[in-house]
């Protein structure tokens, strides 16, 4: 899991991500954007690899296939090996898997929208846009690896796209976590390694005391006002202690930003640039926590209350030797979509890595720290710890927990990962399958439900 502040990211995917073993022989091929193959692989019962008959239906995850049928739920698990990677689409209704899709590259995750589910080739600069009905098979790729790596001591030589946002129509925006600009693709086209339609420049948004990135995290579609909303970091990778493992705290804040979705160019919120109390000035909304949660869901939208909920790790104060002194601005904090105005919710300084939060009611999210918690966001207190929940995660839309979870042998040594779902009331658990991917020694990428609940 991904569990270590961004300014350790090289070294823990250096010790996370170990030799991996190989995959299925029997596989076909399509070239992807760097050049290199993905396989495809299909393990269904009755299910055949292959792409859908020409482009319609791209942003339209849940069409009517040929016979009248939705997509069955899937649950799409990530497994991230030395150099090659491996998507799993595990059948909710056939306990089994439907399909799987091994492609290149040491890091890599599903990542779902409300109506299309997409593959992260985060090594190779590759964002692919997966076929509803057979979800390891590719439709479309683009190449985001574009040229805007900074000069910067702290230049990745891949883009990490982290996060893809829907717009309207077709029109889908690609964040990408080591470089400022977004990049903008047509979903509708059917592209191999295609490039984007145009790119949006976040370097205005760059803060002094910064890393000369503004590491954009995460993203939501206000279809309502035409925005697409994207929460940037603004961390300082070099500010670091505890051999990389402990952000420390710099001059900087997160900001969220919104751009037209109409003219793709940014939109000053509140009618002219917000500053904060470190006197950081921005386009957007400057908030109070720092270094939003870096994965699948740092941020999500609370429609009872028009607002967005952020997931904040937190950062270490500068001690008196130079090193990690206390822990601050660990939270769950609020921003009004009316006025921009912030709210810590939740202080988090005594609890674990924080590493994503999940939306289900005005009343119930689910917060992954050490293991999952529940929590009222109308409650300054975080709820109980959920029993049995998966290492990784997503939720079914019914009150359920729908991951994969790591097993251990009594000497500590591996032994198999479960897919389970696991009950947010009681902790109750269904074994759902076992083992599902064909890689071995590497770690978990990431679940997530397709269709979106």
């Amino acid at each position: 899991m991904r569990n270590v502040v961004r300014a350790g990211l090289s070294l823990w995917f250096a010790t996370g991500a170990l030799a991996c073993g190989s995959g299925d022989d029997s596989s076909s091929s399509i070239p992807d954007a760097s050049g290199s193959d993905a396989s495809m692989q299909s393990d269904a019962k009755g299910s055949e690899a292959g792409s859908l008959d020409g482009p319609s239906g791209l942003d339209g995850g849940t069409e009517a296939s040929a016979d009248g049928g939705a997509p069955p739920p899937r649950l799409l698990l990530s497994y991230n090996g030395s150099n090659t990677s491996e998507l799993v689409a595990f059948g909710l209704q056939s306990k089994a898997v439907d399909g799987r899709l091994t492609y290149p590259g040491f890091i890599g995750t599903t990542y779902v929208t409300p109506t299309s589910p997409w593959l992260m080739e985060q090594a190779s600069d590759v964002v692919a846009l997966l076929d509803p009905m057979q979800p390891w098979v590719i439709r479309s790729s683009w190449n985001v690896a574009l040229n805007d790596e900074a000069d910067s001591g702290f230049a990745e030589s891949y883009s990490d796209p982290d996060g893809v946002v829907v717009g309207a129509g077709s029109k889908a925006y690609v964040l990408r976590y080591t470089r400022n600009l977004i990049a903008v693709i047509d979903s509708s086209v059917v592209a191999d390694g295609g490039a984007p339609l145009r790119t949006i420049d976040l370097s205005s948004q760059l803060q002094a005391g910064g890393d000369g990135y503004v590491e954009m995290t995460a993203g939501w579609y206000d279809a309502t006002n035409q925005r697409v909303y994207v929460l940037l970091g603004n961390i300082n990778r070099g500010d670091v202690a505890c051999n990389g493992y402990c952000q420390l705290c710099s001059s900087t804040s997160p900001t969220i930003v919104a751009i037209d979705t109409t003219t793709d160019t940014l939109v000053p919120l509140n009618g002219d640039a917000g500053t904060g109390d470190a006197g950081v000035v921005s386009s957007g909304y400057v908030l109070q926590g720092y270094d939003p949660a870096f994965g699948a869901s740092p941020m999500v939208y609370d429609a009872a209350n028009n607002r967005l909920l952020v997931l904040e790790t937190g950062c270490n104060m500068v001690g008196g030797d130079g090193g990690a002194g206390a822990l601050v601005k660990r939270e769950v904090e609020a921003v009004s979509l009316v006025d921009g105005s912030t709210q810590m919710l939740l202080d988090l300084t005594a609890a674990a890595f924080p590493e994503a939060l999940f939306y289900m009611d005005p009343h119930h999210v689910i917060l992954q720290l050490d293991t999952a918690y529940l929590w009222d966001p109308t409650t300054t207190t975080l709820g109980p710890a959920i029993p049995n929940a998966p290492d990784s995660f997503s939720l079914d839309g019914q009150g359920n927990l729908l991951g994969v979870t790591q097993n251990y042998s009594p000497d500590g040594g591996p032994a198999g990962i479960s897919v389970l779902s696991v009950s947010s009331g009681d902790g109750g658990v269904t074994i759902l399958g076992q083992n599902p991917f064909s890689l071995t020694n590497g770690f978990i990428g990431g679940a997530q439900v397709w269709p979106a609940p």
